[in-house]
């Protein structure tokens, strides 16, 4: 007999557009009702993006993904990333410049 799979409504908790700079930022906040986030790099200078803490570039290498730039501005083929179950802070920075970057949490 088949299966009955059951899901828990979810609802979005923000959808913001970030301005990301070479000074890492806390884009998103610990959050213990977080089912899942989207991020996107709709700018044209690559995102890195940390998980518990601020990214380092440079000198030592700490972060948990690159998200590619895009061909242009709010183009939408820059890099994403779909975040399951990791309930702590998102941090986000550029080696230099500026790159935007659209944050999507969905919450239970």
């Amino acid at each position: 007999m088949g299966q009955i799979v059951r899901q828990a409504p979810s609802s979005v908790n923000s959808d913001t557009v970030y301005g990301i700079t070479d000074s890492a930022q806390n884009i998103m906040a610990a959050n213990t009702s977080r089912t899942s986030a989207v991020l996107q790099n709709i700018g044209a200078t690559k995102v890195y993006i940390r998980f518990g803490s601020a990214p380092a570039i440079g000198g030592s290498q700490y972060f948990s993904a690159i998200l590619a730039g895009a061909s242009g501005t709010d183009e939408g083929d820059g890099g994403s990333m779909t975040i399951d179950h990791f309930k702590g802070d998102v941090y986000a920075v550029t080696a230099s410049g500026t790159s935007s970057l659209i944050a999507t949490e969905f919450i239970r």
